[in-house]
């Protein structure tokens, strides 16, 4: 008998949860090294956690943007890099299945492996012509490819000029043979998201595995078999969203459970409190910070609940609800930063300790708080123009 999209919710997050104790444990080497070792990476495949998005006809569970969530939750909360790199390659599968035709579906997961997926929208150097049966890459780099390196495919968009001789973005996949890596992520935090540029010259890309962004977004190429499956009909730009939002609770969480292991040793310098855990300052930090968590889960989950309501209908976002639930996104952010930061302030000076594992999770999250798709001040104005009756000052919904 088949399991419902809750069941299966359930065995995944099970799953994920699991995992936490030796995502922990592996969080010292993913920062020093800036990767997440290969064991943890076959952990994830072996657990079903990289197809959470994936069509049951090519392998996957085929769930929906709330096991989705819960699972990048968990994740994120053994470790900020290995959720973002969950988080990411999960929504790959659903925008690539969104985005192209049966025959470039097939390529990517007929190859009889568990495939890893990869991808950004916008490059920084663009050299791609129209050739006969489709386009010619002479040069082109994209930064921010988090995944890169385990990846198997790549998407990337472009631009094309339109029939109007105008300019509009188009999709591609490549194999991960025909574009090289550059190892160029040396940043301060999610070190081992594997975010690195990726640059491809002199390759050909066949027409079937090209298409137009104006067209991927309202499911044109979606394929006949997945028509009626409710997550492909999940409102696309939200749901993008959400894929950059993503482990924002799980990190919140997990700094939460770091401060409260360590807080029935410590005590307060130049106090009288040798125990923390009995200053009222204490109280009204972890209280503030639970509450903030809390109210960000709740946002949270009543945005992708939301995603999930409108697909299982059938129905399509309109701009109003589209901006609420992004405004819901950099809400989440803004909630989980201000959690961490009560904590790290009850901290005090061992947070400097670069082994300090507070120190980790505030540095994995601030790489991805600042994150322009989910910049707080951004959606949360949009939302505010919106309601003041002003149209969107962004293309993006």
């Amino acid at each position: 008998m088949e399991q419902s999209v809750l069941e299966t919710k359930n065995v995944l997050v099970d799953r994920a949860k699991a995992l936490i104790p030796k995502l922990r444990e592996y969080s010292g080497a993913i920062d020093k090294n800036s990767r997440i070792p290969d064991e943890i990476i076959e952990d994830l495949k072996n657990q079903g956690l990289l197809k959470v998005l994936r069509p049951h006809m090519f392998g996957g569970y085929q769930t929906n943007m709330r096991a989705f969530t819960e699972v990048v939750t968990e994740i994120s909360r053994g470790n900020g890099s290995a959720g973002w790199f969950v988080c990411l390659s999960n929504i790959r599968d659903y925008m690539i299945s969104y985005t192209f035709g049966e025959k470039a579906l097939n390529e990517i997961y007929n190859s009889g492996k568990d495939v890893v997926l990869a991808g950004n929208f916008k490059p920084i150097k663009c050299d791609i012509k129209k050739v006969e049966g489709g386009y010619y890459i002479e040069e082109a780099q994209w930064p921010f490819v988090s995944g890169s390196p385990h990846a198997d495919w790549c998407y990337f968009g472009f631009p094309l000029v339109d029939e109007n001789g105008g300019m509009e973005m188009a999709i591609m996949v490549i194999p991960r043979e025909e574009l090289e890596i550059l190892d160029d992520w040396h940043v301060m935090g999610l070190k081992g998201s594997g975010s690195n540029s990726c640059r491809i010259q002199n390759v050909f890309v066949p027409e079937h595995r090209v298409s137009l962004d104006r067209l991927a977004s309202k499911g044109h190429y979606l394929i006949d078999p997945l028509k009626d499956v409710a997550l492909y009909k999940s409102s696309f730009v939200p749901s993008l969203t959400l894929s950059i939002v993503g482990p924002a609770l799980g990190l919140a969480q997990a700094a939460m459970d770091l401060y409260m292991e360590r807080l029935p040793k410590a005590g307060i310098g130049n106090t009288f409190y040798h125990k923390q855990n009995e200053a009222p300052i204490t109280h009204h930090q972890v209280a503030q910070a639970q509450l903030k968590i809390d109210t960000a889960e709740m946002f949270l989950y009543r945005a992708v609940d939301k995603i999930d309501s409108y697909a299982e209908r059938g129905e399509v976002m309109d701009t109003a609800e589209i901006v609420k639930v992004k405004a819901d996104f950099g809400y989440v952010n803004q909630l989980c930063k201000e959690a961490i930061d009560l904590l790290v302030a009850g901290v005090g000076s061992m947070f400097t300790y670069h082994n300090n594992p507070l120190q980790l999770v505030y540095r994995d999250f601030f790489a991805m708080h600042l994150h322009g798709f989910i910049t707080p001040s951004s959606l949360i104005e949009t939302y505010g123009r919106v309601l003041c009756g002003q149209e969107p000052n962004t293309y993006f919904v």
